[in-house]
């Protein structure tokens, strides 16, 4: 039974039944009393040995404790003996160092008292040079002096905190010393370049070199230069040409002289530069600023080929920066382009449209020549919009105004490299612009109510469509000849300005298209609205005794005459051969298509009413005797009708062929209207016996 409860699988329920089938409930109560026991002395057994360890455990941390706070008694032993043999030593290093310091108190003090000395002795020294200056300065005298200069900054520069005497002495000494090499170096350079080295080295010693600039500026290059205050871009030339010339002089004569020309140039090429600069602040206001763009372009011009071609031009990169920087290229762009976008938006609405005309050209021509005197922004060559302009073949004004912007912005006299970014996107915004414009015009002629009164409409949109075949052909020629290079000589990529033209191009293609749709229906409808009238043909012959037709219409020749007036203009538009006959083939197949319509419905008209005639005079003609039969058919109204439709639809015919249009339709109507039309020739009533007289009344109806 033991090893039942011993077992780790052991459960109550297994137990009972195997103790069911084993043994009676009072063993089974035993046997669960003595195991009962067991637990519990196993359990007093295992509790007696905890508290064993734990007495154990206690007794050796007590022991650890005691151990630990010895080693910290033996430690504070240690280190307070370790401390009070230290005192001696510490106290005295603290001596030595004091006594150290005041050591190198005292050397320092003596250090300056003898820098005091030796700077009282250099001032004296220098003092005695300047006083024996001689008559004629040569080197030795020179060297003397440069070496008291050198000594005196030497031994003022040790000094740490100089009196306030000696510092006096000192600066009344630099401004002697300043005051004299600056003459012997004007006068050196006015010379042969012999001493510049060393001069410049003492003024550098004594920080002069800002001030022996500003003297040589005035005494040295200003005389100089020629000076042409009536023609500011002489007056710049002569100070430009000037400045070479005493740069190429000055190298020339330090190279012959072996004088350390890497040292020397820069201080010259600063004082040559910086006397351009106070030059253009001095007497370049009006041009810096602009209000003569000529005269801007002309002086930038020259500037930027004087800056391209300065040698060590990395070195004075600062100054030639100043002196590019001097002009206002923001004032220059918009004071010139400024007038071409105004005469841009004032003409950019469709009730401002006008053609070019010689009163146009006179008008133009003499605005450009009021801008060349007056000088107000205007290019002094914009091109007038003359009606003999063989390059540009334009006919409306805004046209002309838009290439002639375009092109000026490119011109060579106006173009700078500077604003290249400026004149890209001044660029497409003409083109945008230009495009515009057609938008707003062909969405002003799509309403057909819609006029201007010194125009018609369908020459207004005939001379648009010949301007955009010039324009799509001069934009690219302009970018050729004149954009792309200036493009390139930057090394810049053209493809992009490339795209921007092509993608032009293409709206402009479209616009064309619609354009031509619009052209084709005004002309369509202005031939329709003429051949009308061959509906009133009946009218015209029926009852009226009229003679027989011999010559086409009148309304057909008012058509045709609207027709070739239609070829003309556009020819004198400066369309092409192709374009023409496009488009005269689409408006004559159009209005030929509504007239066989007119046409036929006359023709049927006549049928009818021809059937009936004979139909009535069969009637009441029987006492007229077979004469009356002989009578031709071409004399009736009716044959007098057909005779004028094969008149204007032959007419039709011809010039419907001559455009090798399909002309079947035309000839069924010629055939249907001439199926009882005889020559004029075949009227005469054949002679015979007259068997009978006619009925007068019948006669005179």
């Amino acid at each position: 039974m033991k090893a039942h409860f011993n077992r780790t699988d052991f459960n109550v329920d297994r137990f009972v039944n195997l103790a069911r089938r084993r043994a009676t409930l009072a063993q089974i109560h035993n046997d669960l009393r003595v195991y009962l026991k067991v637990v519990q002395n196993a359990m007093i057994e295992l509790i007696n040995d905890d508290y064993a360890d734990f007495v154990n455990l206690s007794s050796n941390l007590v022991g650890l404790k005691e151990t630990i706070d010895k080693l910290n008694k033996d430690i504070e032993s240690i280190w307070s003996d370790l401390s009070g043999s230290t005192h001696d030593v510490m106290q005295t290093a603290e001596a030595i160092d004091q006594q150290a310091n005041e050591l190198a108190d005292c050397r320092t003090a003596q250090m300056d008292l003898s820098s005091k000395i030796s700077l009282i002795l250099a001032l004296e020294r220098l003092a005695d040079r300047i006083a024996s200056r001689p008559d004629t300065v040569d080197s030795f005298w020179l060297g003397g002096l440069s070496d008291a200069v050198v000594d005196m900054e030497l031994w003022f520069r040790k000094l740490s905190k100089p009196e306030d005497q000696l510092c006096e002495a000192r600066n009344a000494c630099i401004r002697h010393v300043q005051r004299i090499v600056e003459e012997l170096l004007v006068d050196d350079l006015k010379a042969d370049c012999l001493n510049t080295g060393r001069l410049l080295g003492i003024l550098t010693l004594i920080s002069g070199i800002d001030s022996a600039s500003s003297r040589i500026m005035t005494e040295v290059i200003d005389p100089k230069v020629e000076k042409s205050f009536d023609d500011l871009g002489l007056f710049l030339e002569n100070i430009l040409a000037k400045v070479n010339e005493l740069r190429e002089e000055w190298s020339s004569k330090l190279i012959k002289n072996a004088m350390r020309v890497s040292t020397i140039t820069p201080f010259l090429d600063k004082c040559l530069l910086t006397y351009i600069v106070s030059m253009l602040d001095s007497h370049f206001g009006s041009v810096l600023v602009p209000i003569d763009n000529r005269l801007f372009h002309r002086c930038y011009s020259r500037v930027c080929e004087f800056i391209r071609d300065w040698p060590d031009a990395v070195i004075s990169r600062t100054i030639l920066k100043m002196i590019r920087d001097r002009f206002n290229l923001i004032v220059y762009f918009k004071l010139q382009t400024n007038n071409l976008l105004t005469k841009m938006n004032d003409n950019k609405e469709p009730s401002a449209f006008k053609l070019i005309t010689a009163a146009t050209s006179v008008e133009r021509s003499s605005e450009s020549e009021k801008n060349q005197i007056t000088s107000d922004g205007n290019h002094p060559r914009m091109r007038s919009f003359s009606l003999d302009d063989d390059e540009v073949k334009l006919h409306c004004e805004y046209s002309a105004i838009f290439v002639d912007s375009l092109t000026s912005l490119w011109r060579d006299d106006f173009y700078l490299a500077s604003i290249l970014d400026k004149l890209w996107d001044l660029s497409m915004k003409l083109l945008e612009k230009y495009s515009t414009w057609l938008d707003a015009l062909i969405k002003f002629f799509e309403n057909d109510e819609n006029k201007i009164d010194e125009y018609d409409g369908w020459r207004i949109l005939c001379a648009v469509y010949g301007d955009c075949l010039t324009i799509d052909t001069r934009i690219f020629d302009i970018a050729l000849t004149s954009i792309w290079p200036k493009i390139r000589e930057v090394g810049l990529d053209v493809t992009m300005f490339g795209q921007c033209l092509s993608a032009f191009s293409s709206r402009i293609t479209v616009k064309r298209t619609q354009l031509e749709n619009i052209i084709v229906r005004n002309i369509v409808a202005l031939l329709n609205k003429a051949m009308e009238g061959v509906s009133d043909i009946p009218r015209h012959y029926r009852w009226t005794k009229k003679p027989h037709p011999t010559e086409v219409s009148l309304y057909m020749n008012e058509a045709f005459a609207i027709f070739n007036a239609f070829k003309e203009e556009v020819g004198s538009r400066s369309w092409g051969d192709e374009e023409i006959e496009n488009v005269s083939k689409r408006i004559l197949d159009e209005s030929l298509g509504a007239f066989c319509v007119k046409a036929e419905q006359v023709i049927e008209s006549v049928e009818q009413t021809g059937s009936s005639l004979q139909r009535f005079k069969r009637k009441t003609g029987t006492g007229a005797g077979a004469g009356s039969d002989q009578v031709n058919a071409a004399d009736t109204d009716e044959g007098k009708i057909r005779s004028q439709l094969m008149l204007d639809l032959n007419l039709c015919q011809t010039n419907a062929a001559g455009l090798d249009l399909d002309t079947s339709r035309i000839n069924e109507l010629i055939i249907r209207a001439g199926l009882t039309t005889k020559s004029p020739t075949d009227n005469i009533i054949k002679s015979g016996p007259i068997h009978s007289l006619p009925d007068m009344s019948i006669v005179k109806d």
